[in-house]
Parts: structure tokens; C-alpha cells; sequence
């Protein structure tokens, strides 16, 4: 991924980032079976941390169809990715067994989970603030995705000064 672009990019940055590198997976329309795993471990868990505090705020709901076109999901991609989400906002999963499904292609530390992480930090400080039941949420995916408390603090918190 070329971090060039992101110095003064910020928020946007970020998602042309994670657009280029997700985008380049999902080129031709079709989902094979490594970009379907991708689309709905990332989306699934999307969803489940943007209904944890009991709403999707419209700050949410914004920033997942933004990954979407930053993506460049093809008409499949989009599909598989807005069931993912529901999966995720209903509660219709096992977060640890997602994120285990994740981390068996995409080793933790990896550029992919590191992606994804920031991700979801990002979309948990996109409404600028975090209620408890969000940051619990936060804290389990933090800690399956070998991410120490800690981090996410210090994460969440720079975050959140730069909005």
C-alpha cells in the first residue's frame, strides 16, 4: 500500500488507503473464495460493532457505504458484504469465530488485520463518542485481534482528537 498518499489525506486518505489495497481484490465482479471471506469477516464485524451501543448512527451507516465505494465492491461484492453487515448488526455471528477466520489467512500484525483494526476503531469514534457497550465490543475485537488494551486507547484517542 502506498502511504504517501495518506500524510495529509486524513479521514479520506484512509479510506483511498483501504480502497486501493481491498479494490485490487475484487477486480473482474466476481468474489472467489479468499475475497468472500474478506468481505464478510470485515463487513460481519462492521455490523456487529456499529449495532453494539443499540443504534447505527447515521455517522455509522456513512462511513460502512464509504468503504463500500472506496472498495470498489462489484454488484457481488456489495451483496455479500450488505448480508455480512446484517449478519453482524443482528447479532447472527460469533465475533471470535469471525476474527478466527480472519487471522487463518491474515496473521495478526499483518497489513490485512492491521487494515482492518484501524477500521474499526475508526468507525467506533465516526459518531465522536463511545458508549460502554461500544467500547466493550471494541475491547473483545481488540483482544482477538491481538490488540492490548492499551493500544486501543492510545488508538481511539488520537482517533478522536483528530476529527
Amino acid at each position: 500500500m502506498n502511504t504517501s498518499n495518506t500524510t495529509g489525506g486524513g479521514f479520506q486518505g484512509m479510506l483511498r488507503d483501504i480502497g486501493a489495497a481491498v479494490g485490487e481484490l475484487f477486480g473482474g465482479g466476481r468474489l472467489d473464495e479468499a475475497d468472500r471471506l474478506r468481505v464478510e469477516v470485515f463487513f460481519s464485524l462492521l455490523g456487529y460493532l456499529a449495532k453494539a451501543d443499540g443504534i447505527i448512527t447515521s455517522h455509522e451507516s456513512e462511513f460502512v457505504n464509504a468503504l463500500m465505494d472506496e472498495f470498489k465492491l462489484s454488484i457481488k461484492g456489495r451483496e455479500a458484504a450488505h448480508q455480512a453487515f446484517e449478519r453482524g448488526r443482528g447479532k447472527q455471528l460469533d465475533v471470535e469465530a469471525e476474527v478466527r477466520r480472519f487471522l487463518g489467512v491474515h496473521a495478526k500484525g499483518s497489513p490485512e488485520t492491521e487494515r482492518l483494526y484501524e477500521t474499526l476503531l475508526r468507525l467506533a469514534a465516526s459518531d465522536g463518542r463511545l458508549y460502554a457497550r461500544e467500547r466493550a465490543a471494541m475491547e473483545t475485537l481488540s483482544a482477538a485481534l491481538g490488540y492490548g488494551p492499551d493500544e486501543m486507547e492510545r488508538r481511539l484517542q488520537g482517533i478522536m482528537a483528530g476529527q
